[in-house]
């Protein structure tokens, strides 16, 4: 059996918290291709601090959060007219602790986040293969689209300062390519945008509507042994202003991340991978945020 790389296809950014934690659903080599008729299930704990609120979509200054997040995601991989697709579904947890700078405000939460769906199929570079076959195959340059849905099933109470789910839905159309460089090498890009509809039960029965956010991001990766690579990682976030009963609030964001991450094959089906960032550059109102993020993978 072949070393299985520790993911199929993923997502991240994870939607739960678009900017909060780093590299779980778009990584390095979360695209690549692997055997078809694959089960992946993963375990995440991800940590977040930030200078604003809990929904990264919706920056609030002056608010300090720290986001613990145990996280299960399930994916499966298929053949679709003889290339690699595949379907997820994630499943976040969240526990919240935040407060408002120089007061004595401050507020705790926990709850079921709000779950994910894809559906990925690829366009070229990632056939479709069994086992036997995907063991002598050759990693070439691909191009895969997924589609996300994210539904509103996280804890959400108006009159709660903190929540865990947006009571929104959102849509988060991708397109990710990859091309392998040099022995063991890998340049990857994902390219997406969210759209959100509007939530209509905010406090003070105020309805918040926000515009696409947009992200693109690049992954260098290396192979520094057959079970081992490394990666540098940048993430530039664009647009994203929201509106409040029809009012501009003037918060578009434009933040660039970068970080680092890598993963270790402990058997030819099972990973531990770790990915970190930060944010390096933003506008004054766009929050500063640093995450972490552990995860364990297996494959059968």
């Amino acid at each position: 059996m072949p070393k299985l790389q520790p993911a199929l296809m993923m997502a991240a950014g994870l939607a739960l918290a678009a900017t909060a934690t780093p590299a779980m659903a778009d990584g390095a080599r979360d695209w690549i291709n692997a055997p078809k008729n694959m089960n992946f299930l993963y375990g995440y704990y991800a940590y977040s601090n930030s200078d604003t609120s809990f929904d990264q979509a919706l920056p609030i200054s002056g608010a300090s959060v720290d986001v613990h997040m145990p996280i299960l995601r399930y994916a499966r991989s298929l053949s679709i007219a003889g290339q690699t697709g595949g379907f997820q579904v994630v499943v976040p947890f969240a526990f919240v602790s935040a407060e408002i700078d120089g007061t004595r405000a401050r507020t705790s939460r926990n709850g079921l986040g709000d779950i994910q769906a894809s559906f990925i199929a690829n366009f070229f570079g990632a056939p479709a293969l069994d086992i036997r076959e995907f063991a002598t195959w050759k990693p070439e340059p691909f191009l895969t689209g997924s589609f996300w849905v994210t539904a509103p099933t996280g804890s959400y109470d108006s009159d709660r300062a903190v929540n865990i789910g947006k009571n929104r839905w959102a849509f988060k159309p991708q397109l990710s390519y990859g091309m392998p460089v040099g022995t063991g090498g890998l340049f990857s890009a994902n390219a997406n945008a969210q759209f959100f509809t509007d939530n209509k039960d905010g406090a003070r029965d105020r309805v918040l509507a926000q515009k696409p956010l947009w992200t693109l991001e690049g992954h260098f990766s290396q192979n520094l042994s057959p079970s081992f690579w490394l990666s540098a990682d940048a993430f530039y976030h664009n647009g994203g202003e929201t509106k409040v009963n029809g009012l501009d609030q003037e918060n578009a964001q434009s933040t660039l991340r970068l970080g680092g991450s890598g993963s270790f094959n402990i058997t030819p089906v099972n990973a531990v991978s770790v990915a970190l960032s930060t944010s390096v550059a933003k506008r004054d109102h766009t929050p500063k945020n640093t995450g972490l993020s552990v995860s364990i993978s297996h494959a059968w």
